[in-house]
């Protein structure tokens, strides 16, 4: 290799760490909120075992008391698992590529903490490209429930109209950086609304 040859790769491979080092650890996470993140389906959600939409009437605007007695064991016991799918889309509308390398998520319930889990998948998406995520999660009612309001309050605005905005869906992505994931700083609300398709049936 001649000497000008050496110069010019030289060059190159300095031009290279200096564009590689411009993208510095802040702003690709804060590049993450430059995502589009959207609920594209929930699927499979039951409480207690049972179809969740089969503890609905009236086109989705109240309970099916006649289907509350099925769920009577769990009531006594103070056992009832809420569970379901959610099927996030994740697009790149921006002509940046910052892989996501997990994700927490957080859904909360009437405003408390319900059930926090993690996806270990590294995504990388070029501008344009999407890619659906499941978030699976089961836990408890009765962690959540309102004295006031009983299980059957509770029910009902989980799953009829009249609950608008009762169950919320948050991530947290994160990048990859020395072998550790580097969170982005507090939750991005993804949906108010996570169970509407349940009641609008």
């Amino acid at each position: 290799m001649t000497n000008k040859n050496l110069l010019l790769l030289l060059v190159t491979i300095s031009v290279l760490i200096s564009a590689c080092g411009s993208l510095n650890p802040a702003k690709q996470v804060d590049m993450l909120k430059s995502y589009n993140y959207d609920v594209e389906s929930v699927t499979g959600l039951t409480i207690a075992g049972r179809a969740a939409d089969g503890l609905l009437q009236g086109n989705g605007t109240s309970l099916n008391m006649n289907a509350l007695p099925g769920l009577a064991m769990g009531i006594l016991r103070k056992d009832l698992p809420l569970a379901a799918v959610v099927n996030m889309k994740v697009s790149n509308p921006t002509t940046n590529v910052t892989g996501i390398n997990a994700f927490k998520y957080l859904i909360e319930i009437k405003g408390k903490p319900f059930f926090e889990g993690t996806v270990d998948r590294v995504i990388r998406l070029n501008q344009g490209e999407s890619a659906v995520v499941p978030l699976t999660f089961n836990a408890n009612l009765f962690g959540v429930v309102d004295e006031n309001r009983g299980i059957e309050g509770l029910l009902s605005d989980l799953l009829t109209r009249e609950g608008q905005g009762a169950v919320v869906l948050k991530i947290k992505p994160s990048i990859s950086l020395g072998g550790s994931n580097i969170f982005y700083p507090g939750y991005i609300t993804i949906d108010n609304d996570l169970l509407k398709s349940i009641s609008k049936r």
